[in-house]
């Protein structure tokens, strides 16, 4: 409900003149970035400074290193790349650019304020001026955050939100990419979960961005057919959230559905063989727009209600996107621009709609479309599949979390926690039988 009173108001230009004279209120001080930079007609594009995109692109590091002042870097991974050893394309690389480093092994999935505090505790124990973090969205949100914290030196629940912070970070950030995608390299987004409240903050910040990027697809080859199909997911919502987005432009809306098209293609290519390069460094270049997309216009209720169900159960955040995603989109089928934008997906992405179907008939088609692909990756959209027996209590929580999810701020529909419950219940039965397409 605080999202619907929070859009309805500022969709008027005379209430958001109103606030914007109100600047001696903290709390009105605390909205004024945000109605201008979600609200008024400058659309914020940003991009971390320098990216590496290509196969065996890794290679050319050592040259970029040096680019910037670091002497000693904290390399933030976890322990499966450590025994896959492609930590080591990264440490030659340093080796080679008369970098020294020491490494913190310790991320998990969803990682948590715990582990931010142990990489903070890393970083000044190990006297580190750089931080690079190697893996996916997990070592990218982790180093991000710790990052933002050595330069802002308050507690990390302070700063969940829109660009709450003061400072620009102290020190370099590179984010060397082993996924595609959850594109986490390239935002300036990071999540990581209280694990006291099992709540999924949601921190925005601009100073947050990294000074350099590397996606080299060489070194996506052995990730394993769950992960894959996982993050590919997670980069089509990406893609997907970002173009229904109420902040997205021309600009993203190129950046997305290009990235649609890509991923949705490429996907099952890569699924049928891990081992193909062609198809994998296309799927680098998918979750790399879709990142770049969903960095200007945030994302929606899919990852508000994806976020709750990791943090109450731990899921793989893509497989919940995965899954939540059809459930949210059947239910935005009442909201005629999301009706129109799903029409022109399912245009753009080639689906076999017939050319007598109307706009409406259109975006079913579209929905219907995305749960076959999904089905095809070996997902079952059923959330008792991966979770047996989740009561109602556990949803009303996870509903509650999703309400005080960010990303919800920008979604093209302001669901009520009612509303949340009955997606969250429609997923867990599983049936999308109820939806049909004439024709």
């Amino acid at each position: 409900m605080i999202y619907k009173i929070f859009t309805t108001l500022l969709s008027s230009k005379p209430t958001r003149r109103c606030l914007l004279a109100l600047k001696r209120s903290r709390k009105i001080c605390k909205l004024v970035p945000m109605l201008n930079e979600w609200y008024e007609k400058t659309y914020i594009f940003q991009c971390p400074e320098t990216n590496l995109i290509g196969h065996s692109c890794i290679q050319n590091f050592d040259n970029v290193i040096r680019r910037v002042n670091m002497k000693k870097a904290l390399v933030v991974t976890d322990t499966v790349l450590i025994q896959l050893k492609t930590t080591d394309n990264v440490t030659e690389q340093l080796t080679k650019a008369d970098v020294s480093y020491n490494i913190f092994d310790g991320v998990l999935p969803n990682p948590t304020i715990a582990i931010v505090n142990k990489i903070m505790e890393a970083y000044k124990t190990n006297d580190c001026d750089g931080l690079i973090s190697i893996g996916g969205g997990s070592a990218h949100d982790a180093a991000k955050a710790a990052a933002l914290l050595l330069s802002n030196r308050k507690p990390i629940r302070k700063y969940q939100g829109l660009n709450v912070t003061k400072h620009k970070l102290l020190m370099p950030l590179i984010c060397v990419n082993t996924t595609a995608g959850t594109g986490s390299e390239v935002t300036n987004v990071a999540v990581i979960t209280d694990e006291t409240t099992h709540f999924k903050m949601t921190l925005v910040d601009k100073n947050m961005l990294a000074n350099i990027t590397v996606n080299d697809s060489n070194l996506m080859l052995g990730l394993p057919h769950k992960a894959t199909v996982y993050t590919g997911i997670d980069a089509l919502t990406h893609a997907i959230e970002a173009d229904l987005s109420l902040v997205n432009n021309d600009l993203v809306q190129a950046y997305s559905h290009q990235a649609m098209r890509t991923i949705f293609q490429t996907l099952p290519k890569v699924y049928a063989d891990l081992q193909n390069a062609e198809c994998r460094e296309q799927m680098v270049y998918g979750e790399y727009l879709a990142g770049i997309a969903f960095n200007s216009a945030s994302l929606g209720f899919i990852h508000s209600l994806s976020h709750a169900m990791s943090a109450v159960f731990n899921t793989p955040h893509g497989l919940a996107n995965a899954i939540l995603m059809p459930y949210v989109l059947d239910y935005e089928l009442t909201n005629t621009n999301v009706v129109k934008k799903l029409a022109k997906i399912a245009d753009y992405l080639g689906l076999n709609c017939g050319d007598a179907l109307n706009d409406h008939e259109k975006a079913k088609s579209c929905v219907l479309s995305i749960v076959a692909w999904t089905k095809s990756l070996g997902i079952e959209l059923n959330l008792n599949a991966i979770q047996p027996n989740i009561t109602q209590d556990q949803v009303n929580n996870m509903a509650k979390k999703a309400m005080k999810d960010f990303c919800g701020i920008s979604n093209p529909i302001q669901f009520n926690k009612r509303q949340l419950i009955h997606i969250y219940n429609n997923a867990i039965i599983g049936n999308f039988d109820h939806i049909t397409v004439k024709g």
